[in-house]
């Protein structure tokens, strides 16, 4: 796999794919990137163990040798690539939104260590999970908006925003109190609020590469091309 920026050419990058069908994965993927106060509420609704959350996200998930990447193919041609970063006392996981082939690599958002986020308001959330044309990648929406969710940040939610979250879990295997869990996991989101200006939506998170007044903002030409890529469908 190929990511250009951020150092990653010289990292081991794998296709992530594959660990979706693992049923430590989602737990223990939300629990790590979302960072609830009670790892149990996530692990109690996918019956299984925190103790293997732990040291699932040690072999496998945080494995120094083979850095997972999970490719979400969009409409125009753009992919966002959530990248897991291992080196050996840093790990965080980058939200990349990259041109075709892992080129020209923009940062939406990075949870864990030195934090930027959020990266994506609801509707470009909603939008960016629901696309299932991509030729590679993730395809399946409920597993597209769950890998999405922790670099998502917005004031504003729909009233329709916890059902669609518990959907996404009961598809990914959770089967306990989902309703409870997608409320407390949206919860403990950032809250920012979105506006467009000339065109580009941007957030006043304080720590949001999309805030162009604060100080992780990108340059204005990377917030369009984020913005334009991440637009809903009209």
């Amino acid at each position: 796999m190929k990511i250009a920026g951020y150092g990653y050419e010289q990292h081991p990058l794998i296709d992530g794919a594959a660990f979706l069908s693992d049923p430590l994965f989602w737990p223990t993927y939300l629990s790590s990137m979302l960072m609830p106060q009670d790892d149990s509420f996530v692990t109690e609704a996918f019956g299984v163990e925190v103790e293997d959350c732990y040291e699932y996200s040690d072999r496998r998930l945080r494995d120094p040798d083979a850095w997972p990447v999970f490719q979400l193919g969009l409409r125009d041609g753009h992919e966002v690539n959530v990248v897991f970063f291992n080196l050996p006392r840093e790990y965080f996981c980058d939200f990349l939104l990259c041109r075709p082939g892992g080129e020209y690599a923009l940062r939406l958002a990075t949870v864990g260590g030195h934090e930027m986020r959020p990266g994506l308001s609801w509707p470009e959330l909603g939008t960016t999970a629901d696309f299932s044309g991509a030729p590679y990648g993730v395809v399946e929406p409920n597993a597209r908006l769950l890998l999405l969710l922790p670099a998502l940040g917005d004031r504003d939610l729909p009233p329709e925003a916890t059902a669609r979250v518990a959907a996404a879990l009961t598809s990914c295997g959770a089967g306990t109190r989902v309703d409870d869990l997608a409320a407390y996991l949206l919860e403990n989101l950032p809250r920012p609020t979105w506006r467009h200006v000339d065109g580009v939506r941007v957030s006043d998170g304080r720590y949001s590469m999309r805030n162009p007044d604060g100080p992780a903002g990108l340059a204005p030409a990377d917030l369009l091309e984020i913005s334009t890529a991440l637009a809903e469908i009209s």
